[in-house]
């Protein structure tokens, strides 16, 4: 790890709970972090957590990273006390199968499995076919719907999944949410050195469940920022699977992504002077910094740049492998590289 990596903090936020509409565990780790680093830090009535500076005021510089992960939602309960489900937020099926999976109740976190029968008893060549998550189930031990009741689960229980953080060669590590608790990291990381700007920090809530992203900017509607940051992860292409045509040469180890256009411009496409100010920004702290062009996905910032009269906003981010998977990865000098451009880029910011 870099000497200055919170290990520790990363593992809690990477592993709280924060499927869609169901922040709370995440947002109160968040809230209570930024108290500690002495904001004033509450949590909103639609779930975001909102960080003001000692020195907020009017017109300040709003930077948000989204809370919430990709999940499920319980559906249907069987006879036999099975659990059918629905996805929450952009999950590919394939990545379903024979995971282990988290539920919050009221008495505490209960675990089950996304189950599939095993080889010897597949019709050939059924393996070609990845089932389709309607066909899926989650076993929590369960003989009964009755019996899941009675634990506290129903339709509309939310579902993460049960993975921890690890630390991999290279200062590289991999675990489920990195896409966004990444960037939750980074602004509060960021927020010990910019206590004396104008900044509001806000961790966003339902940013994956949406058009394009909710919570964000119902917080930009009453703070009426001068300009929104997103921080967020950005899709690297360098490994065997993905071309790096596919993802403009996106990597991990080549320092913070800046996003120019998002969802093929139907999203944010980065505020001009705001793209030459973080441009600039890393050329003189001598910070390589990766462009990245997206067709299909994007960021807070696709929600914030249209609020009111208009928001200057732009999107910059870590190189993550395997985003939306529950093995995502990224590199630790990316995440300080980013964390060090956010800084210098905010305290640099013009006032105009």
């Amino acid at each position: 790890m870099g000497n200055s990596m919170d290990f520790k903090l990363l593992a809690r936020l990477s592993e709280a709970f924060g499927v869609p509409s169901e922040e709370h565990e995440i947002a109160g780790i968040m809230a209570e972090e930024f108290k500690k680093l002495g904001y004033k830090a509450v949590i909103d009535q639609f779930g975001n957590v909102v960080a003001k500076s000692p020195k907020a005021g009017n017109d300040p510089i709003m930077i948000a990273a989204h809370m919430d992960e990709i999940g499920l939602m319980v559906k249907f309960v069987t006879d036999k006390g099975f659990l059918r489900f629905i996805k929450v937020g952009g999950i590919d099926d394939r990545v379903l199968i024979n995971q282990r999976v988290v539920i919050p109740t009221p008495s505490g976190n209960i675990y089950g499995v996304i189950g599939h029968k095993p080889p010897h008893v597949q019709k050939k060549g059924s393996e070609r076919r990845a089932p389709e998550a309607k066909d899926l189930f989650i076993d929590i031990g369960a003989k009964s719907r009755k019996e899941v009741e009675n634990l506290g689960v129903r339709i509309g229980t939310p579902v993460g999944f049960d993975i921890t953080l690890r630390q991999l060669a290279d200062g590289r590590i991999t675990g489920k949410a990195l896409d966004d608790r990444v960037g939750c990291y980074i602004l509060l990381q960021a927020a010990q050195a910019l206590k004396e700007q104008n900044v509001v920090f806000v961790g966003s809530v339902q940013e994956e469940v949406s058009m394009f992203g909710k919570g964000a900017a119902i917080s930009a509607y009453h703070l009426q920022p001068r300009c929104f940051v997103a921080v967020d992860t950005a899709v690297a292409g360098d490994h065997p699977e993905i071309s790096e045509e596919e993802t403009g040469g996106v990597s991990l180890d080549k320092g913070p992504t800046l996003t120019l256009v998002e969802a093929s411009a139907i999203g944010n496409v980065a505020d001009r002077k705001l793209r030459e100010h973080f441009m600039d920004t890393a050329k003189k702290a001598k910070l390589n910094l990766q462009l990245e062009v997206v067709e299909g996905g994007a960021t807070d910032a696709a929600t914030v740049f249209n609020v009111r009269g208009g928001i200057p906003s732009i999107a910059i981010g870590v190189a993550t492998r395997y985003i939306h998977s529950n093995v995502s990865m990224c590199s630790v000098k990316d995440i300080e590289k980013t964390t060090t451009l956010l800084i210098k880029a905010v305290t640099g910011m013009p006032k105009n």
